[in-house]
């Protein structure tokens, strides 16, 4: 009701207006009129021209108050509307000037050589320079590194496609410190529509930037003291069999290789990614686990193994891949220990199907299992042991390759072969480290001194 009241009298006191002002035009002409008529030599009077010299005097004048009220009315509602107008844009500039002050997010406004025209508070605060002593400032002062050239291909792309940017990283230098900023950039226009500078946003993110750096040094740590927590339980049962030596980083190193190989080939018939090839590196060293569960008397006999004896051997795969299975069903989601598992209880299998425990066959065999099944073989053949000595790498390379499909995976042997030179090094890399270990007087299991 009180809007309607507002309206109404706003309608009137504008009716009001436009009449004084045509009524005011009228007496202002008549005493010009007035005036002329006395020191002009002739009478003034342009609506005689226009209406004729037989119009009487109160006619005319009552005809030049219509034309004046009209004309005064629309003067005024001209003049009206734009008062209106303008009242509404300083009101508009004020609301829009507080938001941005009030807003925690920084506000800027460059020219197209980078000089600030406007920033609010916020984008003082993160430069650490007062607004009056920002004005006029290159914005390329406080940028830190290669934000620079970040900021001027921003710029570039933004002016040449006319669409804003909605979001870039870049770092500002605050006192010698670094920020870390998400910002936004758009055009601004002059009002013929031509581009007179930037303006945008900017996101503090340094607190949330350094909590993502703790969490990955957190990862990384973590991701250390697994790897490095795998490794001692994988030597604890590698002792037991083949003393102390470079054998498991030696294995996870053929492992990567192999795995890295085949997924850089064309057409490969199964898909290999990073992740396979990172927990494959991981889980690798995990084959022969389940060894801490042959006794001693078969483990470490020194000369051939009777029938009895072999199936004994032969049951560290289920040892090893039950051990692996029970700790995986305590974990929430996919884990690294789903590949060691399928090593341990499947490294043993032949491509033809004479392997064992399960005699799989081709590809019912895990692929990461073929994979290092190749790898732990070649380790085996050129690294000595105290029941035999080490095989030469060309050895070790033609036994592999006569059992290419029938032992091995024939793609996995390829990328073997194509590899064999890396092989080698690693293998000669290791021996040398054995060597300097023996040299120290390590112990081997039983208590004996491994020789050089």
């Amino acid at each position: 009701m009180r809007a309607r009241q507002r309206r109404l009298m706003s309608k009137t006191a504008m009716a009001d207006s436009m009449v004084l002002t045509g009524i005011v035009l009228a007496i202002v002409y008549w005493a010009l009129e007035a005036l002329l008529n006395i020191f002009a030599p002739a009478e003034i009077g342009f609506y005689r021209n226009l209406l004729g010299p037989n119009v009487g005097e109160m006619s005319m004048r009552i005809i030049a108050l219509c034309l004046f009220l009209i004309f005064g009315s629309h003067v005024q509602f001209t003049i009206n509307q734009r008062n209106k107008a303008e009242q509404a844009l300083r009101e508009s500039e004020e609301k829009y000037r507080n938001i941005l002050e009030t807003i925690e997010e920084g506000y800027y406004e460059i020219d197209l050589q980078g000089r600030f025209a406007f920033v609010n508070d916020a984008t003082s605060r993160l430069l650490g320079v007062p607004k009056a002593d920002l004005a006029g400032r290159n914005i390329r002062e406080f940028l830190n590194g290669d934000s620079d050239e970040k900021l001027s291909a921003t710029l570039a792309g933004c002016l040449a496609s006319g669409r804003s940017v909605k979001a870039f990283d870049c770092e500002l230098l605050r006192q010698e410190a670094v920020r870390f900023i998400e910002a936004s950039a758009g055009l601004r226009r002059g009002n013929g529509g031509e581009a007179v500078g930037f303006r945008g946003m900017l996101r503090d993110r340094t607190e949330k930037k350094q909590l993502e750096l703790d969490l990955l040094e957190s990862s990384r740590k973590l991701q250390n003291a697994r790897s490095a927590t795998i490794l001692g339980l994988a030597k604890l049962a590698e002792y037991r069999d083949e003393g102390t030596g470079t054998h498991l980083e030696r294995i996870r190193e053929y492992a990567r290789l192999l795995a890295e190989e085949m997924a850089a080939r064309p057409g490969a018939a199964e898909a290999i990614d990073p992740d396979f090839i990172e927990e494959l590196y991981h889980s690798s060293i995990l084959h022969d686990i389940g060894k801490v569960g042959i006794p001693d008397a078969v483990l470490l006999k020194p000369s051939g193994l009777t029938a009895e004896e072999f199936e004994v051997i032969k049951c560290h795969t289920r040892f090893g891949g039950d051990a692996l299975a029970a700790i995986e069903s305590t974990i929430e989601g996919r884990s690294f220990l789903q590949l060691g598992r399928e090593i341990a209880y499947h490294h043993h299998e032949k491509w033809d199907g004479s392997g064992y425990p399960a005699g799989l066959k081709g590809r019912e065999i895990p692929l990461a299992a073929r994979i290092v099944a190749v790898a732990d073989v070649y380790d085996a053949l050129t690294s000595r042991r105290f029941y035999k000595e080490a095989f030469s790498h060309e050895r070790a390379r033609a036994i592999i390759t006569d059992l290419r499909g029938s032992h091995f995976d024939p793609a996995v042997v390829d990328a073997f072969l194509n590899l064999e030179s890396r092989f080698d090094r690693i293998r000669e890399e290791g021996q040398a480290v054995e060597r300097l270990t023996a040299e120290a007087g390590a112990c081997r299991p039983g208590g004996r001194l491994a020789a050089a």
